[in-house]
């Protein structure tokens, strides 16, 4: 696994969270060698797993009746 300082350096770093959604630490890390937008990131210290992609607020999608 890779570390978030460790990623800083690369080209897709702008998809890179910064913190933990769930708990606000920054010790989180990745397996993917290049993260982009649908890499898988985990939090080292409360065990929470979460794609950034993911967890985009979505636009209100509206029926007809």
């Amino acid at each position: 696994m890779r570390d978030v300082a460790s990623i800083a350096s690369t080209s897709s770093a702008h998809v890179a969270p910064v913190i933990c959604p769930a708990c606000q630490s920054s010790s989180i890390v990745t397996k993917a060698k290049s993260p982009d937008a649908d890499s898988y990131w985990r939090c080292t210290s409360c065990g929470e797993i979460w794609n950034a992609s993911r967890t985009l607020p979505k636009r209100p999608t509206y029926r007809w009746r």
